[in-house]
């Protein structure tokens, strides 16, 4: 059984994500940010830790 936003009319009810998968999503964009910055701090990190000639 899906919980669904009750201020959706019928149209939109009836094209609305349950929320288990609505979660799951902002998980991923979540853990996918998170992922993309660590990379981002790393370069930086490697490239201020770099020998200067």
């Amino acid at each position: 059984m899906a919980i669904i936003d009750p201020r959706l009319d019928g149209a939109e009810q009836a094209q609305a994500r349950p929320l288990w998968q609505r979660l799951a999503w902002m998980a991923a964009i979540w853990l996918g940010s998170v992922l993309a910055l660590g990379v981002v701090a790393m370069l930086i990190r490697y490239w201020l830790s770099s020998p200067q000639s």
